[in-house]
């Protein structure tokens, strides 16, 4: 994650575990293979990490809120570059990034937008669809340095604009007061 995926060796994944390069094929039988277990197993944790928000949310706002600020952390954490290496170099575990992306976070996306209709957060004209493709792509835009090069743009800076205009976007009234509560609760924490 911080150096990205084709750059590191095997030589480099032993030497930072601390085990020869023989133990490693042992369980492995190729840096193919490491690549798509580390994939699978980040992706299995954010899974989780974002049920349980889901299942500790008040509300549409707040499981929106919460989920981007998990979005964020993640976000932060990886280097550009891994999505670039994962897509050109390693496509069984990219697949797995797709299958996350356009399975898993579509259809949580879409039960907190229907969610936040019916209780009067979101406005009723919204077509969810639309909008959780926009939302999940303006999640990978920020990764793309020809369009935001990091020696301009903060990457964290990126990810709370682009996610302000979206959140914004979809508000109520009612919604704008609920949310404003929730940025007001964390400003005073």
């Amino acid at each position: 994650m911080q150096f990205g995926l084709k750059s590191i060796t095997m030589d480099d994944i032993a030497r930072k575990v601390g085990v020869s390069k023989k133990t490693i094929y042992q369980f492995f039988s190729d840096k193919n293979s490491i690549v798509y277990k580390s994939v699978h197993e980040h992706f299995s944790d954010h899974r989780s990490e974002i049920e349980k928000v889901l299942d500790n949310s008040k509300d549409s706002i707040e499981a929106m809120y919460r989920i981007s600020k998990c979005m964020k952390m993640q976000v932060e954490a990886i280097n550009p570059t891994v999505l670039y290496d994962l897509q050109r170099y390693f496509p069984k575990a990219y697949k797995r990034f797709l299958d996350f992306k356009n399975t898993f976070m579509r259809e949580r996306m879409k039960i907190i937008l229907e969610n936040g209709i019916k209780s009067g957060y979101f406005r009723k004209e919204i077509n969810p669809e639309i909008l959780i493709i926009q939302r999940i792509e303006q999640v990978q835009l920020a990764f793309n340095n020809d369009i935001f090069p990091r020696d301009k743009f903060d990457f964290k800076e990126i990810h709370e604009q682009l996610f302000d205009h979206f959140i914004h976007g979809l508000l109520t009234k009612k919604g704008k007061e609920k949310y404003n509560q929730y940025l007001n609760e964390e400003h005073d924490a």
